[in-house]
């Protein structure tokens, strides 16, 4: 993520929903207020629940837009705005700005104009350690290879969220698409393809990978995109 000062459009993520908002609402490819707040709420899915950066970014900057545009703020938006808005309250957020006091001021006075308090944000889960999410490795492997064996077995498209990942994988998936998610097929493609190659490296790493299996993995994503 790319944050420069402390105003919603002052980051990547806040910049792409300006963009997405002006050409659904007022663009060559508008498709009606109902229609793009749907769409908006469709491109989160469970990300609203925990709230990842960009996640955040995005819901903060399309509040942003009501106000300054003088529409009434949907009670379904006001809610997820309150959790984001506190989210990035919170002092790990505010320091990845250029300006973290101006950045809390302005959140802080965003919160008060959609009716929003200040508390501190819902755990998603309950760890037995901040730093984990499952009670073992055993365990770990078993829920995933069967939200994998979900994921992979359905009749009909569904999101990692639903198959069962966790957060971190579903926030990775975010990342995944972040960018490239409307882009000409052929951008996205290679994108996926790009990204996948940088998290096959960093598996690489951490598995102590030789060379030789680097390559093949890497041969493998390359083959897989065409």
């Amino acid at each position: 993520m790319g944050a420069w000062g402390y105003s919603p459009f002052e980051c990547d993520e806040g910049l792409d929903v300006k963009e997405r908002w002006d050409d659904w609402i007022n663009g060559y490819h508008a498709i009606g207020y109902d229609n793009a707040i749907k769409r908006f709420f469709e491109h989160w899915g469970d990300a609203i629940r925990y709230g990842d950066s960009i996640t955040n970014n995005e819901i903060i900057a399309l509040t942003f837009l009501h106000l300054d545009n003088n529409r009434e703020l949907p009670k379904k938006l006001q809610n997820v705005a309150e959790d984001a808005i506190n989210r990035e309250l919170e002092e790990n957020e505010l320091e990845r700005w250029k300006d973290p006091e101006k950045r809390r001021d302005f959140l802080v006075q965003l919160l008060e104009k959609i009716g929003g308090i200040r508390k501190k944000p819902k755990s998603p889960n309950i760890f037995l350690d901040p730093a984990l999410h499952y009670r073992s490795l055993a365990e770990a492997q078993s829920k995933l290879s069967r939200a994998y064996s979900k994921l992979k077995s359905s009749k009909y498209p569904i999101g990692l969220s639903k198959a069962g990942f966790p957060e971190f994988i579903v926030t990775l998936g975010r990342l995944m698409e972040h960018r490239v998610w409307e882009k000409d097929a052929k951008i996205y493609m290679q994108a996926r393809a790009e990204r996948s190659m940088m998290l096959a490296v960093y598996l690489a790493i951490q598995l102590n990978y030789s060379q030789d299996e680097l390559e093949k993995l890497l041969e493998k994503i390359r083959s897989h995109s065409k």
